[in-house]
């Protein structure tokens, strides 16, 4: 017969030994391994390097301390497809980027994955500038000038990428008609097509702004900064305005909009582009493939969590990319991406038609 004090003994040192062993389980997950970051974009663009800037930190607050390897793949939706149909769901692969949802909701072709079944690890939201050469026909003096010009040579990454659509929507939205040109891999190949004349307009990131134009082709009077574009607050609709971030010059699309064409934005063009800059201003998605274990995501989403309170995670940051993004772990982050379907169908047919112009 065993006694009640053998048995409470035996209870508690068996509880004592399940939590003992779960810690080191949990700890040990990653340990002496290597994490694959996938960034769907071409190497030297500034997704790249906030990729590198936020995991040269997360790593050192991952239990067991894996090393974190950045593994560029260009080219669309490629990054995206591999994560759901050829990543293992082991823990060893995760990607960080935009998720590009207009390309995903409105069937745009090469979209084979659904980002409603990846992991959510975290994600953050960013700005975007778009810029316009002054030497435009029949030259761009001031914002106001850009009503004036005909067919405008806009350049861009790939159908249904973030940078082009920004543009293009925006373009819709004041009425300026354009030619886009696309399939630049990354922003240091969009500098060169501006800079050599191949094309007149672009949008770039907030990191890209600084790296590429600020003290540049914008400084010496190459190209005027048009607008900034930023996400919208999901309970007023009004658009989150960046104080400080961008000079004087550089207003909201919204407040620009009221400079160029008087009033407020409407109609279609306009609905398009509000969803799209609601949703798709978070480009810093870190997500895993659907079935990833649960120790490995609680492990990562926990890292995520953590870095943004790095004392030298905001020093880096902040030097290279002049801002500290909203950073949004686990389920917070994920409402982001639960709640993109909310589109009208009004702004969903223009952002078909967008995406692809001469297909009914």
């Amino acid at each position: 017969m065993i006694s009640g004090k053998v048995l409470i003994r035996s209870t508690i040192l068996a509880a004592a030994a399940a939590t003992v062993w779960a810690l080191p389980a949990q700890a040990q997950f990653y340990s002496g391994k290597t994490i694959d970051v996938i960034v769907p974009a071409g190497a030297g663009g500034g997704l790249t390097r906030s990729a590198r800037t936020f995991t040269n930190y997360m790593k050192n607050h991952i239990a067991g301390k894996p090393k974190m390897v950045i593994r560029n793949i260009p080219g669309g939706t490629k990054g995206h497809n591999f994560l759901a149909e050829k990543a293992k769901p082991d823990g060893m692969t995760i990607m960080w980027g935009p998720l590009q949802f207009a390309s995903v909701i409105s069937g745009a072709p090469g979209v084979r994955y659904d980002p409603g079944k990846f992991e959510v690890i975290g994600t953050g939201n960013s700005s975007f500038v778009s810029i316009i050469r002054t030497d435009t026909p029949p030259t761009i003096k001031a914002i106001g000038d850009l009503t004036k010009t005909k067919n405008v040579v806009t350049g861009g990454i790939g159908p249904g990428r973030l940078l082009d659509m920004l543009s293009l929507l925006a373009f819709d939205a004041l009425g300026v008609t354009y030619r886009h040109v696309t399939g630049f891999r990354g922003q240091p190949k969009m500098n060169a097509a501006i800079r050599s004349k191949e094309i007149q307009a672009l949008t770039t990131g907030h990191p890209g702004y600084h790296a590429f134009y600020r003290d540049t082709i914008l400084k010496d009077g190459t190209a005027l900064p048009l607008f900034y574009h930023s996400p919208f607050d999901p309970k007023t609709g009004e658009p989150i305005r960046l104080p400080g971030r961008y000079p004087a010059n550089i207003k909201h699309f919204v407040d620009a909009y009221k400079d160029i064409k008087g009033g407020s934005p409407s109609g279609a063009a306009w609905e398009a582009y509000k969803w799209l800059a609601s949703y798709e201003t978070w480009p810093y998605f870190m997500v895993a493939p659907e079935g990833t274990p649960k120790a490995a995501i609680d492990a990562l989403r926990a890292a995520h969590a953590a870095v943004p309170n790095d004392a030298g995670f905001k020093s880096d940051w902040t030097k290279q990319f002049r801002d500290l993004p909203i950073f949004r772990t686990g389920e917070t982050a994920a409402v982001v991406l639960d709640t993109h379907k909310k589109i009208s169908p009004a702004a969903l047919a223009f952002l078909k038609k967008t995406l692809a112009p001469g297909k009914k």
